[in-house]
């Protein structure tokens, strides 16, 4: 009888992220990157979907756990190609931001963030789950062993199947869509980002978002001046819309 082999998930640090060491540290088996994981461009293994342990970082220093897709709307400043989105695991993070919202650590914020930064090329689905915002928090033992427990559920429970979803609008912090659970989140357009929105772009947020979204989630008031353009493009799909 032949065995199938499925892809496994992974869990991904780079050696030069304190947060990431510390968060690993507290799991199994996990690839060790050299680099930082924003440049990543491909791996030896081929997984079915990869978690990066990672620090976040901010201006305002306020202590964060949070989780993300990856890729850039517009240029590349800190990683991946331009114009061009990762493969987004709506389910987990879904999950991921479920799981940090039970019992985290006292004085840190719960935040699912934005699309952004590196890596965008990869054949697989890639996520970001980070504890900041300061050297402070990555050096946090019980903040990273709190991010590490939630990743473990990630890898060793499968999440609850939830109709899939992409965002449009907002803050970095995805203050609004950070409190839905209805759908699962894969992309998501901040504001600042809009002005780079067109219907190429679009489509990829369908195409590298997966399970593949039927719905967009739009803020009611986070479109600014690009809110006319923004869902005249999205009328032009098969998404239904729904304000938040």
């Amino acid at each position: 009888m032949e065995i199938l082999r499925v892809p496994a998930p992974v869990v991904l640090f780079s050696a030069k992220d304190a947060a990431g060491r510390n968060i690993v540290s507290r799991l199994g088996k996990v690839i060790k990157l050299s680099d930082s994981a924003l440049y990543l461009q491909k791996l030896e293994t081929s997984p079915s979907f990869a978690i990066v342990a990672s620090r976040h970082s901010s201006k305002s220093g306020t202590p964060t756990l949070t989780c993300h897709s990856t890729g850039n709307f517009g240029p590349a400043e800190a990683g991946g190609n331009p114009r061009e989105l990762g493969i987004a695991p709506a389910l987990y993070l879904r999950q991921a931001l479920l799981n940090l919202k039970k019992n985290p650590p006292a004085g840190y914020e719960i935040s699912l963030e934005v699309t952004h930064h590196g890596p965008s090329s990869l054949p697989f689905p890639i996520m970001f789950v980070e504890v900041g915002s300061t050297e402070r928090e990555w050096e946090d033992l019980g903040a990273c062993s709190f991010v590490a427990g939630v990743i473990d559920k990630l890898l060793n429970s499968p999440p609850a199947e939830t109709p899939a979803a992409i965002g449009f609008g907002g803050g970095h912090y995805c203050r609004k869509f950070s409190k839905v659970s209805d759908f699962a989140l894969g992309h998501i357009c901040p504001k600042y980002s809009l002005p780079h929105l067109d219907a190429a772009m679009l489509q990829q947020m369908i195409t590298r978002t997966v399970p593949e979204p039927k719905v967009a989630l739009v803020e009611k008031k986070g479109l600014g001046p690009d809110k006319r353009r923004v869902l005249s493009l999205i009328e032009e799909t098969e998404l239904e819309v729904v304000k938040v």
